[in-house]
Protein backbone atom coordinates (compact mmCIF):
# COMPACT_ATOMS: atom_id res chain seq x y z
CA UNK A 1 0.00 0.00 0.00
CA UNK A 2 3.09 2.04 0.55
CA UNK A 3 3.93 2.40 -2.76
CA UNK A 4 0.93 3.14 -4.12
CA UNK A 5 -0.19 5.68 -1.74
CA UNK A 6 3.49 7.56 -2.41
CA UNK A 7 2.40 7.19 -6.40
CA UNK A 8 -0.85 8.90 -5.88
CA UNK A 9 0.66 12.22 -3.93
CA UNK A 10 2.21 13.89 -7.09
CA UNK A 11 -1.32 13.41 -9.24
CA UNK A 12 -3.29 15.10 -6.32
CA UNK A 13 -0.50 17.73 -6.50
CA UNK A 14 -0.42 18.48 -10.18
CA UNK A 15 -4.01 18.37 -10.51
CA UNK A 16 -3.93 21.13 -7.58
CA UNK A 17 -1.61 23.03 -9.94
CA UNK A 18 -3.68 22.55 -13.02
CA UNK A 19 -7.01 23.87 -11.15
CA UNK A 20 -5.05 26.86 -10.61
CA UNK A 21 -3.39 27.52 -13.54
CA UNK A 22 -7.00 27.44 -14.56
CA UNK A 23 -8.30 30.54 -12.11
CA UNK A 24 -5.18 32.51 -13.15
CA UNK A 25 -5.92 32.10 -17.14
CA UNK A 26 -9.83 33.33 -16.32
CA UNK A 27 -8.94 36.02 -14.21
CA UNK A 28 -6.35 37.20 -16.22
CA UNK A 29 -9.18 37.06 -19.24
CA UNK A 30 -11.49 39.04 -16.79
CA UNK A 31 -9.32 41.61 -16.22
CA UNK A 32 -8.76 42.01 -20.02
CA UNK A 33 -12.27 42.07 -20.57
CA UNK A 34 -12.38 44.79 -17.58
CA UNK A 35 -9.54 47.30 -18.47
CA UNK A 36 -11.05 47.01 -22.28
CA UNK A 37 -14.60 48.07 -20.83
CA UNK A 38 -13.24 51.17 -18.68
CA UNK A 39 -10.12 51.99 -21.89
CA UNK A 40 -10.87 56.24 -21.49
CA UNK A 41 -10.20 55.96 -25.26
CA UNK A 42 -13.35 53.36 -25.34
CA UNK A 43 -15.31 56.31 -24.80
CA UNK A 44 -18.99 54.75 -24.99
CA UNK A 45 -20.90 56.87 -22.36
CA UNK A 46 -22.51 54.19 -20.75
CA UNK A 47 -24.18 56.10 -17.48
CA UNK A 48 -24.91 59.48 -16.72
CA UNK A 49 -22.33 61.90 -16.52
CA UNK A 50 -21.92 63.46 -12.91
CA UNK A 51 -21.54 67.10 -13.46
CA UNK A 52 -18.20 68.06 -11.32
CA UNK A 53 -16.29 71.53 -11.69
CA UNK A 54 -12.77 71.85 -12.13
CA UNK A 55 -11.02 75.09 -12.49
CA UNK A 56 -9.31 74.40 -15.66
CA UNK A 57 -11.65 75.59 -18.51
CA UNK A 58 -11.50 74.05 -22.26
CA UNK A 59 -12.21 75.02 -25.42
CA UNK A 60 -11.69 71.42 -26.76
CA UNK A 61 -14.60 70.04 -28.00
CA UNK A 62 -13.93 68.61 -31.34
CA UNK A 63 -15.39 67.01 -33.90
CA UNK A 64 -14.03 66.45 -37.91
CA UNK A 65 -11.44 68.08 -38.73
CA UNK A 66 -7.79 67.83 -36.91
CA UNK A 67 -7.04 71.59 -37.46
CA UNK A 68 -10.66 72.55 -35.49
CA UNK A 69 -11.58 74.88 -33.16
CA UNK A 70 -14.32 74.99 -30.47
CA UNK A 71 -15.14 75.81 -27.73
CA UNK A 72 -15.86 73.34 -24.24
CA UNK A 73 -16.30 74.77 -20.84
CA UNK A 74 -14.47 72.86 -18.32
CA UNK A 75 -11.79 70.18 -18.38
CA UNK A 76 -13.11 66.69 -16.84
CA UNK A 77 -10.19 65.31 -14.01
CA UNK A 78 -12.56 62.64 -12.17
CA UNK A 79 -11.84 59.36 -12.71
CA UNK A 80 -15.11 58.17 -11.79
CA UNK A 81 -16.64 57.52 -15.53
CA UNK A 82 -15.69 57.05 -18.57
CA UNK A 83 -17.13 60.96 -19.66
CA UNK A 84 -14.89 62.27 -16.88
CA UNK A 85 -11.49 60.96 -19.09
CA UNK A 86 -9.38 63.30 -20.40
CA UNK A 87 -9.44 62.73 -24.05
CA UNK A 88 -5.62 63.35 -24.21
CA UNK A 89 -4.82 59.84 -22.73
CA UNK A 90 -6.04 58.26 -26.41
CA UNK A 91 -3.35 57.01 -28.29
CA UNK A 92 -5.15 56.89 -31.79
CA UNK A 93 -5.78 59.65 -34.58
CA UNK A 94 -4.81 63.06 -32.01
CA UNK A 95 -5.95 65.81 -32.77
CA UNK A 96 -5.22 69.76 -31.55
CA UNK A 97 -8.04 71.38 -29.69
CA UNK A 98 -7.59 75.14 -28.52
CA UNK A 99 -8.29 75.65 -24.23
CA UNK A 100 -8.46 78.48 -22.36
CA UNK A 101 -5.99 78.84 -19.83
CA UNK A 102 -7.44 79.56 -15.57
CA UNK A 103 -6.97 83.32 -16.78
CA UNK A 104 -9.11 82.70 -19.81
CA UNK A 105 -6.51 83.24 -22.79
CA UNK A 106 -6.86 81.18 -26.11
CA UNK A 107 -3.57 79.58 -25.77
CA UNK A 108 -3.48 76.29 -24.51
CA UNK A 109 -3.22 73.67 -26.98
CA UNK A 110 -4.45 69.87 -25.79
CA UNK A 111 -5.22 66.39 -27.97
CA UNK A 112 -8.31 64.70 -28.66
CA UNK A 113 -9.26 61.59 -30.48
CA UNK A 114 -10.53 60.89 -33.40
CA UNK A 115 -12.02 57.76 -32.40
CA UNK A 116 -13.74 59.84 -29.13
CA UNK A 117 -15.15 62.19 -31.59
CA UNK A 118 -16.55 59.79 -33.73
CA UNK A 119 -18.31 58.49 -30.55
CA UNK A 120 -20.11 61.61 -29.79
CA UNK A 121 -20.89 62.16 -33.76
CA UNK A 122 -22.59 58.72 -33.86
CA UNK A 123 -24.45 59.39 -30.43
CA UNK A 124 -25.50 62.88 -31.58
CA UNK A 125 -26.98 61.71 -34.76
CA UNK A 126 -28.92 58.87 -32.62
CA UNK A 127 -29.96 62.18 -30.99
CA UNK A 128 -31.40 63.55 -34.01
CA UNK A 129 -32.59 60.89 -36.13
CA UNK A 130 -34.95 59.83 -33.06
CA UNK A 131 -36.24 63.40 -33.18
CA UNK A 132 -36.53 63.03 -36.92
CA UNK A 133 -38.72 60.05 -36.58
CA UNK A 134 -40.61 61.31 -34.69
CA UNK A 135 -41.79 64.41 -36.55
CA UNK A 136 -42.48 61.72 -39.30
CA UNK A 137 -44.56 59.60 -37.12
CA UNK A 138 -46.54 62.71 -36.05
CA UNK A 139 -46.38 63.63 -40.27
CA UNK A 140 -48.68 60.38 -41.17
CA UNK A 141 -50.86 60.13 -37.68
CA UNK A 142 -54.49 61.04 -38.76
CA UNK A 143 -55.62 64.28 -38.05
CA UNK A 144 -57.74 63.50 -34.84
CA UNK A 145 -54.35 61.37 -33.88
CA UNK A 146 -52.05 64.36 -34.19
CA UNK A 147 -54.41 66.68 -32.42
CA UNK A 148 -55.00 63.76 -29.59
CA UNK A 149 -51.39 64.22 -29.49
CA UNK A 150 -50.45 67.96 -29.53
CA UNK A 151 -53.20 68.47 -27.34
CA UNK A 152 -51.49 66.16 -24.44
CA UNK A 153 -48.04 68.30 -24.98
CA UNK A 154 -49.53 71.10 -24.99
CA UNK A 155 -51.64 70.68 -21.80
CA UNK A 156 -48.53 69.08 -20.00
CA UNK A 157 -46.36 72.16 -21.12
CA UNK A 158 -48.63 74.51 -20.02
CA UNK A 159 -48.67 72.41 -16.65
CA UNK A 160 -45.14 72.98 -16.49
CA UNK A 161 -45.66 76.49 -17.41
CA UNK A 162 -48.03 77.34 -14.68
CA UNK A 163 -45.34 75.37 -12.26
CA UNK A 164 -42.58 77.52 -13.85
CA UNK A 165 -44.10 81.14 -13.03
CA UNK A 166 -44.60 79.95 -9.10
CA UNK A 167 -40.72 78.86 -9.85
CA UNK A 168 -41.36 75.29 -8.25
CA UNK A 169 -41.19 73.40 -11.56
CA UNK A 170 -38.48 70.89 -12.43
CA UNK A 171 -37.21 67.68 -14.99
CA UNK A 172 -39.43 65.81 -13.66
CA UNK A 173 -42.15 67.16 -14.66
CA UNK A 174 -41.76 67.62 -18.32
CA UNK A 175 -43.36 65.56 -21.04
CA UNK A 176 -41.54 61.48 -21.43
CA UNK A 177 -39.80 62.62 -24.78
CA UNK A 178 -38.51 65.83 -23.23
CA UNK A 179 -36.90 63.75 -20.27
CA UNK A 180 -35.01 61.34 -22.44
CA UNK A 181 -34.11 63.96 -24.87
CA UNK A 182 -32.55 65.51 -21.58
CA UNK A 183 -31.22 62.31 -20.44
CA UNK A 184 -29.55 61.67 -23.75
CA UNK A 185 -27.75 64.91 -24.13
CA UNK A 186 -26.88 64.31 -20.04
CA UNK A 187 -25.14 60.82 -21.23
CA UNK A 188 -23.53 62.22 -24.25
CA UNK A 189 -21.83 65.17 -23.07
CA UNK A 190 -20.36 66.01 -25.63
CA UNK A 191 -18.17 68.84 -24.47
CA UNK A 192 -16.53 67.28 -21.19
CA UNK A 193 -18.58 69.38 -19.16
CA UNK A 194 -17.61 68.92 -15.49
CA UNK A 195 -18.78 71.15 -12.25
CA UNK A 196 -17.08 70.75 -8.97
CA UNK A 197 -18.51 73.83 -7.53
CA UNK A 198 -20.49 74.11 -4.12
CA UNK A 199 -24.62 73.67 -5.19
CA UNK A 200 -25.58 76.74 -3.60
CA UNK A 201 -29.12 76.66 -1.28
CA UNK A 202 -32.53 78.45 -2.83
CA UNK A 203 -30.84 81.86 -3.08
CA UNK A 204 -32.56 85.16 -3.45
CA UNK A 205 -33.58 87.38 -6.48
CA UNK A 206 -31.02 89.93 -5.77
CA UNK A 207 -28.50 87.45 -4.75
CA UNK A 208 -28.37 85.75 -8.06
CA UNK A 209 -28.14 88.90 -9.15
CA UNK A 210 -24.94 89.56 -7.74
CA UNK A 211 -23.38 86.00 -8.74
CA UNK A 212 -24.18 86.92 -12.45
CA UNK A 213 -22.69 90.15 -11.85
CA UNK A 214 -19.47 89.06 -10.45
CA UNK A 215 -18.96 85.79 -12.11
CA UNK A 216 -20.30 86.36 -15.71
CA UNK A 217 -18.52 89.16 -16.53
CA UNK A 218 -19.82 89.99 -20.70
CA UNK A 219 -16.73 89.50 -22.74
CA UNK A 220 -16.25 89.47 -26.43
CA UNK A 221 -13.14 88.61 -28.28
CA UNK A 222 -10.55 91.33 -28.63
CA UNK A 223 -8.18 89.80 -31.21
CA UNK A 224 -5.39 89.92 -28.76
CA UNK A 225 -5.72 85.92 -28.18
CA UNK A 226 -4.24 82.99 -30.28
CA UNK A 227 -5.27 82.27 -32.64
CA UNK A 228 -6.65 85.05 -33.54
CA UNK A 229 -3.61 87.56 -32.58
CA UNK A 230 -1.63 85.76 -35.42
CA UNK A 231 -4.14 86.78 -38.24
CA UNK A 232 -4.11 90.42 -37.10
CA UNK A 233 -8.09 90.48 -35.71
CA UNK A 234 -6.81 92.89 -33.12
CA UNK A 235 -6.97 95.31 -36.15
CA UNK A 236 -10.12 93.72 -37.57
CA UNK A 237 -12.51 93.76 -34.57
CA UNK A 238 -14.55 97.00 -33.40
CA UNK A 239 -11.88 99.28 -31.70
CA UNK A 240 -14.35 100.09 -28.45
CA UNK A 241 -15.76 97.27 -26.26
CA UNK A 242 -19.33 96.25 -26.69
CA UNK A 243 -20.18 98.04 -23.61
CA UNK A 244 -18.30 100.36 -24.30
CA UNK A 245 -20.11 100.98 -27.48
CA UNK A 246 -22.70 103.96 -26.69
CA UNK A 247 -19.95 105.76 -24.51
CA UNK A 248 -17.72 105.29 -22.08
CA UNK A 249 -19.79 103.98 -18.81
CA UNK A 250 -23.20 104.91 -20.35
CA UNK A 251 -26.01 102.67 -19.72
CA UNK A 252 -29.44 102.73 -21.41
CA UNK A 253 -31.87 102.97 -18.66
CA UNK A 254 -34.95 100.79 -20.23
CA UNK A 255 -34.35 97.82 -22.56
CA UNK A 256 -36.72 95.36 -24.41
CA UNK A 257 -35.61 91.67 -24.90
CA UNK A 258 -37.79 90.42 -27.69
CA UNK A 259 -37.95 86.40 -28.01
CA UNK A 260 -38.90 85.15 -31.28
CA UNK A 261 -41.47 82.90 -29.06
CA UNK A 262 -45.16 81.89 -31.16
CA UNK A 263 -46.78 83.52 -27.94
CA UNK A 264 -46.17 86.87 -28.63
CA UNK A 265 -48.41 86.39 -31.76
CA UNK A 266 -51.67 88.63 -31.19
CA UNK A 267 -50.03 89.88 -27.56
CA UNK A 268 -50.28 93.77 -29.27
CA UNK A 269 -47.13 94.47 -27.41
CA UNK A 270 -45.25 96.31 -30.50
CA UNK A 271 -45.48 100.29 -29.47
CA UNK A 272 -44.42 99.13 -25.54
CA UNK A 273 -41.65 97.09 -27.14
CA UNK A 274 -40.89 100.49 -29.36
CA UNK A 275 -40.69 102.56 -26.01
CA UNK A 276 -37.77 101.64 -25.13
CA UNK A 277 -34.50 102.85 -25.06
CA UNK A 278 -32.75 99.56 -26.84
CA UNK A 279 -34.23 96.67 -28.07
CA UNK A 280 -32.45 93.11 -28.71
CA UNK A 281 -33.71 90.54 -31.03
CA UNK A 282 -32.41 87.20 -32.20
CA UNK A 283 -30.95 85.93 -34.95
CA UNK A 284 -33.48 86.06 -38.31
CA UNK A 285 -36.68 87.02 -36.64
CA UNK A 286 -38.30 89.75 -38.74
CA UNK A 287 -40.33 92.40 -37.44
CA UNK A 288 -41.95 93.82 -41.06
CA UNK A 289 -45.60 92.72 -40.67
CA UNK A 290 -45.78 91.69 -37.27
CA UNK A 291 -45.13 95.44 -35.94
CA UNK A 292 -48.30 95.49 -33.94
CA UNK A 293 -47.00 92.49 -31.79
CA UNK A 294 -43.13 92.51 -31.66
CA UNK A 295 -42.13 96.45 -32.71
CA UNK A 296 -40.12 97.87 -35.59
CA UNK A 297 -36.97 98.90 -32.92
CA UNK A 298 -33.65 96.54 -33.38
CA UNK A 299 -30.48 98.06 -31.48
CA UNK A 300 -28.59 94.52 -31.33
CA UNK A 301 -29.33 91.16 -32.93
CA UNK A 302 -27.83 87.90 -31.54
CA UNK A 303 -27.01 85.26 -34.05
CA UNK A 304 -25.55 81.82 -34.05
CA UNK A 305 -24.09 79.23 -36.65
CA UNK A 306 -27.82 77.94 -37.57
CA UNK A 307 -28.11 82.14 -38.60
CA UNK A 308 -25.04 81.65 -40.30
CA UNK A 309 -26.22 83.61 -43.53
CA UNK A 310 -26.79 86.61 -41.63
CA UNK A 311 -23.25 87.58 -41.77
CA UNK A 312 -23.61 87.52 -45.68
CA UNK A 313 -26.95 89.88 -45.28
CA UNK A 314 -27.64 93.44 -45.61
CA UNK A 315 -28.62 93.99 -41.62
CA UNK A 316 -27.33 97.14 -40.27
CA UNK A 317 -27.92 96.60 -36.56
CA UNK A 318 -25.18 96.07 -34.31
CA UNK A 319 -24.34 92.49 -34.35
CA UNK A 320 -23.27 89.82 -31.78
CA UNK A 321 -22.44 86.26 -33.01
CA UNK A 322 -22.60 83.65 -30.34
CA UNK A 323 -20.43 81.08 -31.79
CA UNK A 324 -18.60 79.14 -28.64
CA UNK A 325 -19.47 75.67 -30.00
CA UNK A 326 -17.87 76.70 -33.88
CA UNK A 327 -14.87 75.69 -35.26
CA UNK A 328 -12.17 78.23 -36.18
CA UNK A 329 -10.78 76.16 -39.51
CA UNK A 330 -13.02 73.92 -40.43
CA UNK A 331 -17.08 74.80 -38.78
CA UNK A 332 -19.98 73.18 -39.89
CA UNK A 333 -20.76 76.53 -40.89
CA UNK A 334 -18.04 78.50 -42.12
CA UNK A 335 -18.34 81.89 -39.29
CA UNK A 336 -15.11 83.29 -39.61
CA UNK A 337 -14.58 84.20 -43.36
CA UNK A 338 -17.96 85.95 -43.76
CA UNK A 339 -17.06 87.80 -40.24
CA UNK A 340 -13.66 89.00 -41.37
CA UNK A 341 -14.87 89.85 -44.94
CA UNK A 342 -17.77 91.59 -43.34
CA UNK A 343 -15.82 93.58 -41.29
CA UNK A 344 -13.66 94.98 -44.13
CA UNK A 345 -16.65 95.82 -45.88
CA UNK A 346 -18.55 97.60 -43.24
CA UNK A 347 -15.76 98.57 -40.89
CA UNK A 348 -18.19 100.83 -39.47
CA UNK A 349 -20.78 98.65 -38.37
CA UNK A 350 -20.48 97.09 -34.32
CA UNK A 351 -20.02 93.15 -35.13
CA UNK A 352 -18.69 91.42 -32.23
CA UNK A 353 -18.41 88.01 -31.15
CA UNK A 354 -18.74 86.46 -27.61
CA UNK A 355 -16.21 84.92 -25.76
CA UNK A 356 -16.57 81.37 -25.05
CA UNK A 357 -15.86 81.95 -21.33
CA UNK A 358 -18.60 84.42 -20.90
CA UNK A 359 -20.82 82.09 -22.02
CA UNK A 360 -19.60 79.46 -19.87
CA UNK A 361 -19.53 81.01 -16.94
CA UNK A 362 -22.92 81.71 -17.26
CA UNK A 363 -23.32 78.09 -17.81
CA UNK A 364 -22.09 77.53 -14.12
CA UNK A 365 -24.01 79.96 -12.57
CA UNK A 366 -27.43 78.11 -13.72
CA UNK A 367 -25.80 74.91 -12.63
CA UNK A 368 -24.54 76.02 -9.20
CA UNK A 369 -28.09 77.41 -8.49
CA UNK A 370 -29.98 74.20 -9.44
CA UNK A 371 -30.05 70.81 -7.67
CA UNK A 372 -30.61 68.95 -11.04
CA UNK A 373 -27.82 68.23 -12.93
CA UNK A 374 -28.57 70.40 -16.28
CA UNK A 375 -27.86 69.91 -19.90
CA UNK A 376 -24.18 69.91 -20.67
CA UNK A 377 -24.77 72.15 -23.06
CA UNK A 378 -24.26 75.83 -23.17
CA UNK A 379 -26.82 78.17 -22.60
CA UNK A 380 -29.41 79.53 -25.00
CA UNK A 381 -29.44 82.37 -27.16
CA UNK A 382 -32.32 83.95 -25.10
CA UNK A 383 -30.31 83.47 -21.52
CA UNK A 384 -27.17 84.69 -23.48
CA UNK A 385 -28.89 88.13 -24.25
CA UNK A 386 -31.30 88.85 -21.28
CA UNK A 387 -27.88 88.73 -19.74
CA UNK A 388 -25.89 90.85 -22.49
CA UNK A 389 -28.37 93.17 -21.75
CA UNK A 390 -28.11 93.57 -18.17
CA UNK A 391 -24.80 94.33 -18.53
CA UNK A 392 -25.80 97.59 -20.58
CA UNK A 393 -29.12 98.09 -19.21
CA UNK A 394 -30.36 99.89 -15.59
CA UNK A 395 -33.40 97.93 -16.66
CA UNK A 396 -34.64 95.33 -19.03
CA UNK A 397 -38.21 94.05 -19.70
CA UNK A 398 -37.82 89.73 -21.32
CA UNK A 399 -41.11 89.38 -23.73
CA UNK A 400 -42.53 85.47 -24.05
CA UNK A 401 -38.91 83.97 -22.81
CA UNK A 402 -41.36 82.62 -19.65
CA UNK A 403 -44.38 82.06 -21.55
CA UNK A 404 -48.27 84.28 -21.12
CA UNK A 405 -51.09 82.47 -21.31
CA UNK A 406 -50.74 82.91 -25.02
CA UNK A 407 -48.49 79.93 -24.66
CA UNK A 408 -48.09 77.58 -27.64
CA UNK A 409 -45.91 75.04 -28.87
CA UNK A 410 -45.42 77.00 -32.13
CA UNK A 411 -41.62 77.64 -31.72
CA UNK A 412 -40.96 81.00 -33.62
CA UNK A 413 -43.72 83.45 -34.46
CA UNK A 414 -42.76 83.67 -38.09
CA UNK A 415 -42.47 79.95 -38.56
CA UNK A 416 -44.86 77.16 -38.44
CA UNK A 417 -43.15 75.04 -36.42
CA UNK A 418 -44.35 72.83 -33.59
CA UNK A 419 -41.98 71.87 -30.33
CA UNK A 420 -42.60 71.78 -27.07
CA UNK A 421 -38.58 71.62 -26.34
CA UNK A 422 -38.40 75.55 -27.81
CA UNK A 423 -40.34 76.45 -24.78
CA UNK A 424 -38.84 73.92 -22.41
CA UNK A 425 -35.56 72.88 -23.67
CA UNK A 426 -33.62 70.17 -24.94
CA UNK A 427 -30.46 70.60 -26.06
CA UNK A 428 -30.11 74.01 -24.19
CA UNK A 429 -30.76 74.10 -20.28
CA UNK A 430 -33.97 76.20 -20.70
CA UNK A 431 -36.44 75.13 -17.82
CA UNK A 432 -33.49 75.49 -15.56
CA UNK A 433 -32.58 78.92 -16.91
CA UNK A 434 -35.95 80.10 -17.20
CA UNK A 435 -36.28 78.61 -12.96
CA UNK A 436 -33.38 81.52 -12.54
CA UNK A 437 -34.89 84.60 -14.33
CA UNK A 438 -38.07 84.04 -12.87
CA UNK A 439 -36.09 83.80 -9.46
CA UNK A 440 -34.89 87.47 -10.70
CA UNK A 441 -38.15 88.71 -11.85
CA UNK A 442 -39.52 92.21 -10.18
CA UNK A 443 -42.63 91.72 -12.66
CA UNK A 444 -46.04 91.14 -11.04
CA UNK A 445 -48.07 87.80 -11.88
CA UNK A 446 -50.27 89.85 -14.11
CA UNK A 447 -47.77 90.94 -16.26
CA UNK A 448 -46.08 87.58 -16.62
CA UNK A 449 -49.84 86.05 -17.45
CA UNK A 450 -50.58 88.72 -19.54
CA UNK A 451 -48.11 89.97 -21.54
CA UNK A 452 -45.31 87.07 -20.79
CA UNK A 453 -43.10 89.88 -19.31
CA UNK A 454 -40.32 89.50 -17.10
CA UNK A 455 -38.61 92.89 -15.43
CA UNK A 456 -34.84 92.65 -14.10
CA UNK A 457 -32.36 95.09 -12.85
CA UNK A 458 -29.50 95.91 -14.33
CA UNK A 459 -26.10 94.99 -13.38
CA UNK A 460 -25.59 98.78 -12.57
CA UNK A 461 -28.34 99.03 -11.01
CA UNK A 462 -27.81 97.17 -7.87
CA UNK A 463 -25.42 97.66 -4.93
CA UNK A 464 -24.14 94.19 -4.42
CA UNK A 465 -21.63 95.32 -1.17
CA UNK A 466 -21.66 94.03 2.35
Amino acid sequence: MTPRSSTMTPTMKQWRQLVLVVMLAWLLIFLALLSHFLDPRDVDLRSPSSLTHTETRRLASIQGSPSGIRASPLEVTSSSSPTNQDPSHSQQGKQEALELSQNGDLVVWKKVSDQEERVYQEREEKIRRERLRRRRRKGSMSRAEQRGRDGYYLSQSKVVVQQLRRGIASAGMLAPHLQKSMRDYLNLNRHHVAYRGRRRGRQSGREVLCELKEQARLRTLDGTEQPFSGLAWDRLVPPRPLEQLWGQGSKFKSCAVVTSAGAILNSSLGREIDSHEAVLRFNAAPTEGYENDVGNKTTIRIINSQDHLLIDSGITDTLVLSSSLQWYRNPDYDLFTPYEERRRLHPTQPFYILHPKFIWQLWDVIQGNTQENIQPNPPSSGFIGIVLMMSLCEEVHVYEYIPSLRQTDLCHYHEHHYDPACTLGAYHPLLFEKLLVQRMNSASQHDLKTKGKVTLSGFSAINCGP
